[in-house]
C-alpha cells in the first residue's frame, strides 16, 4: 500500500489548497493589469510559478500523487522561465503540453482524493474549486497548441495574433457553457475539443457536488447518537 506524506489530520488543516486559490484568483484578477507596465509584467510569470508549485504541493498526498505532479509540473515551471530569458517559440510550446498535462493529473488526484474523503471542510470545498480552475487551464493549454499546429482553428475577432490570454478566456466561457460568441471555433476539431470541454465540465460539477453532499450526509449520520 502507498505510504501517504500526509495523515487526514494534517492533509485537513494544513490549507494546501487555500494558497493555490488565492494564487489562482489573484493570477486571473491582475493579469491583464499588469501586462500593460512592463516592470510589473515579471509578477505574472510569479503568479505562474505560485500556481504550479502551490499545485504540486497541494496535490502531493502520497508518493504516486507527489510523482506525477513532479514529473509534470516542475517541467512546466522550468521551460516557462526558460522562455522568459531566451524568447524561443518552441519552448512555449513544450510549456503548454507540460502544463496541460500537470493540470489533468492534478484534476485527476483532486477529484480521486474528494472522493475518497469522509468529513467536508472548507479546504476540501476550495480544492474542488482549483480542480475546476484546473480544467479551465488545461484546455487554454490545448486551444492554444491547436491554434498553432492548425492555424486558423478558431475566429478570434479582431486580434491579429493568437495569445494564451485568449485561449484562457474562451476555455472559462466554453467551460461555463456562457457562450459569448467573440471567439469562435471553426474546424472540426476545434468544435470537437469544445463539446468535451464543455460536457467536461458539467460532469466535474455533477461529481464533486454528490460527492460533497455524500460525504456531508454520512458526516451528518456519524455524528448522530
Amino acid at each position: 500500500m502507498t505510504k501517504n506524506y500526509h495523515n487526514q489530520s494534517g492533509w485537513y488543516h494544513v490549507n494546501r489548497f487555500s494558497f493555490l486559490l488565492v494564487s489562482i484568483v489573484l493570477f486571473l484578477i491582475l493579469r491583464p493589469f499588469m501586462e500593460d507596465y512592463v516592470r510589473l509584467s515579471f509578477l505574472i510569470e510569479i503568479f505562474i510559478s505560485a500556481i504550479l508549485l502551490s499545485g504540486i504541493y497541494a496535490v502531493s498526498e502520497d508518493r504516486v500523487s507527489l510523482f506525477f505532479a513532479l514529473v509534470t509540473g516542475v517541467p512546466a515551471l522550468f521551460i516557462n522561465w526558460s522562455f522568459q530569458i531566451f524568447k524561443i517559440p518552441s519552448l512555449l510550446l513544450i510549456h503548454h503540453i507540460c502544463a496541460a498535462l500537470f493540470f489533468a493529473t492534478a484534476t485527476v488526484i483532486i477529484v480521486r482524493h474528494l472522493i475518497n474523503q469522509k468529513v467536508v471542510t472548507v479546504d476540501l470545498i476550495w480544492g474542488a474549486v482549483c480542480g475546476y480552475f484546473f480544467i479551465g487551464f488545461m484546455w487554454s493549454a490545448i486551444f492554444s497548441l491547436l491554434e498553432t499546429f492548425h492555424p486558423g482553428s478558431f475566429k478570434l475577432g479582431s486580434q491579429v495574433v493568437p495569445n494564451i490570454d485568449s485561449f484562457i478566456y474562451f476555455s472559462f466561457v466554453t467551460l461555463a457553457t456562457l457562450g459569448y460568441g467573440d471567439i469562435v471555433p471553426l474546424t472540426e476539431k476545434a468544435q470537437s475539443l469544445a463539446i468535451i470541454e464543455t460536457v467536461m465540465g458539467q460532469m466535474y460539477l455533477a461529481v464533486n457536488i454528490a460527492a460533497l453532499v455524500a460525504i456531508r450526509i454520512s458526516q451528518s449520520r456519524n455524528k448522530d447518537p
